[in-house]
């Protein structure tokens, strides 16, 4: 059982929270209050970071090559939140397929979805282990009815006052569907979202400039955004340093430009009802 928070994070892929709600953290934790992060995915889905974390070939990438990513996103994912002041006891992994979860909300009946890159048709977790193993033990299977139970009950042992995830514009499929469960787990009570894939421009000043807010709307969001959380240099600092452990996916950019970017003197959210 989980015990109750005062601040809630469906974030989902590692990375997704540190981008998002980096600064919320930190500031909540500086209150004296209990902060968990829900990971729906373990971000084993890129053939691009198999590829850089193992030195091969993406033609020659077998299931097992992207357990080893999932591990290694587990891994950063305990890393990255423990610079911003969170433990591993308050991290939660659902375990469900990177790449596929939209194909898992829309899943109301037949047979799991197959991950196409680890090829479980259930959760799992090869460093930290999957939340239902941990509670019920055994893994849940990849459908929409187990996904939003597991999301559902979360959210009801969490009893959190706040609660955020990935907006409905967000242009990742996951992200978008890690939405629509908290949604529909939620039944109304209301939660704020933040844009991480926003589109071209997106976002802007590009690169980290923590004396400056953001300057450009995510695409399909209105503009300025209701809610502004100013950070201090500080912690816009330590958010960097969090950023920066995440080696998987620095290794897929260019250069660091495009994690960096949310790095800023503010973090933004819209508002949602879960209706």
């Amino acid at each position: 059982m989980l015990e109750p928070v005062d601040v809630l994070i469906f974030a989902p892929h590692p990375d997704d929270e540190v981008l998002g709600t980096g600064g919320v953290i930190q500031q909540a934790l500086a209150r004296g209050e209990r902060v968990r992060v829900v990971f729906a995915t373990n971000g084993d889905g890129s053939r691009k970071a198999a590829s850089q974390l193992l030195r091969k070939a993406a033609a020659s990438l077998r299931q097992g090559d992207f357990i080893k990513l999932a591990r290694r996103r587990q891994q950063e994912a305990i890393a990255a939140d423990a610079k911003l002041g969170l433990s591993k006891s308050d991290l939660v992994f659902l375990g469900y397929p990177d790449a596929a979860f939209t194909e898992v909300y829309a899943n109301t009946g037949g047979q799991p979805v197959r991950s196409p890159t680890t090829g479980r048709t259930a959760t799992h977790g090869p460093f930290a282990t999957d939340y239902h193993s941990l509670v019920h033990g055994s893994p849940a299977p990849h459908t929409h009815e187990a996904a939003l139970a597991d999301f559902s009950e979360v959210l009801r042992e969490s009893r959190a006052r706040q609660v955020y995830t990935t907006d409905p514009a967000d242009q990742h499929t996951d992200h978008v569907a890690t939405y629509n469960f908290v949604r529909e787990a939620s039944q109304g009570e209301p939660f704020l979202t933040f844009v991480v894939h926003g589109g071209p421009g997106w976002p802007r000043p590009s690169g980290p400039t923590p004396d400056m807010p953001f300057e450009s709307a995510p695409s399909g969001v209105g503009w300025p955004p209701p809610i502004r959380v100013p950070l201090e240099a500080g912690q816009a600092a330590r958010k960097l340093d969090a950023l920066d452990t995440v080696f998987s996916q620095i290794a897929l950019q260019k250069d660091r430009t495009y994690l960096e970017s949310f790095v800023k003197s503010e973090e933004i959210f819209w508002t949602q009802d879960g209706v």
